[in-house]
């Protein structure tokens, strides 16, 4: 039985193979897959199955610890450019609303301007969520991207939802979208190839392969 409420992160195969191909088509045989920490978080033998697949040959493992990660790694997952590999899906638990003046979450560094309707999302720093994504970094929900408004507190986050249509148990997704990881990674976030190697073992493991 999965996660209840939702946590779990998904691996698109198809997202890697794009992105596979667009770094073979610009790096050709000079192309090297960097497996090291399970491939950021991807899973080793996964990413290298799809590339041996797209006719990769040249890697790097675990043993190679002093060369720096290529750049065309965050290209290959997906963290810069090209489609998200690893998407983390959540749950919205609750639904409230607030008023102008109102304020959110530890230490309320956030405060509502207007008539406000906050959703409470089941993932917090628990499930490896950077807490550098407070009070700016966006998720994505039925395909509108809504902010982080607070402080991300241990097992939950909450969203403005004030222009989105939502309800109780849709789903929420975190780095599906290129703009919603840039807004996570920017400035004095984490590192790119951080957000998934980050996650911990309270949010379930899926990979889609076909």
């Amino acid at each position: 039985m999965g996660n209840s409420p939702r946590r779990r992160v998904v691996f698109s195969a198809d997202a890697l193979r794009s992105n596979l191909h667009a770094l073979i088509g610009a790096e050709g045989s000079k192309l090297v897959v960097d497996l090291r920490c399970d491939a950021y978080g991807f899973g080793a033998s996964w990413v290298r199955e799809q590339s041996e697949i797209a006719g990769v040959s040249d890697f790097l493992i675990d043993d190679n610890t002093l060369i720096p990660p290529p750049p065309t790694t965050a290209l290959l997952f997906g963290l810069t450019s090209g489609s998200p590999v690893g998407v983390v899906h959540g749950e919205i638990v609750a639904l409230k609303q607030i008023g102008p003046g109102d304020a959110v979450s530890y230490g309320y560094t956030w405060t509502a301007t207007r008539d406000t309707r906050l959703a409470l999302v089941a993932l917090g720093f628990a499930d490896g969520v950077p807490r550098s994504g407070s009070n700016g970094g966006r998720v994505r929900i039925n395909d509108v991207s809504v902010p982080i408004v607070g402080r991300i507190a241990m097992d939950q986050l909450v969203v403005d939802v004030t222009d989105a249509e939502v309800d109780i148990g849709d789903e929420v997704l975190l780095w599906s979208n290129r703009n919603d990881i840039d807004s996570w990674t920017s400035a004095d976030g984490p590192d790119p190839l951080s957000l998934i190697a980050r996650l911990t073992w309270r949010v379930e493991r899926e990979w889609i392969s076909a």
